[in-house]
C-alpha cells in the first residue's frame, strides 16, 4: 500500500529511511516521484543536513550563522494567506 505524506515525511525526518525495510524503502521512493510537495520537503531536509555538516567542519561565523537563521526563519514560515484566496 502507498505511504501517505505524513508517512514518508516521518520517514525522512526520522534518519531512519536508509535502515528501512527494502519494500518500505521503495515505496516512499515511488511517493516521493509523484508526489511535488514530499520530494520539496525531501530536499529540504537534505539541504540542511548539509548544511549542518558543512557548520560543524567550519569554524563558526557570526555573520554567516545570522545569516543561515534568517534564511531557515524565511524557509519555515507559511506563505501569505493574502496570495492565495479562497474559492
Amino acid at each position: 500500500m502507498m505511504p501517505t505524506c505524513r508517512e514518508v515525511a516521518r520517514l525522512l525526518a526520522s534518519g531512519r529511511y536508509e535502515d528501512a525495510e527494502l519494500t518500505r524503502r521503495a515505496l516512499a521512493r515511488l511517493h516521493l516521484m509523484m508526489c511535488g510537495d514530499c520530494a520539496r520537503y525531501a530536499a529540504e531536509l537534505n539541504s540542511l543536513n548539509e548544511a549542518a555538516r558543512t557548520a560543524l567542519h567550519e569554524p563558526l561565523d557570526p555573520a554567516r550563522l545570522a545569516e543561515f537563521e534568517r534564511l531557515l526563519i524565511a524557509r519555515m514560515t507559511p506563505p501569505n494567506r493574502e496570495d492565495h484566496p479562497s474559492s
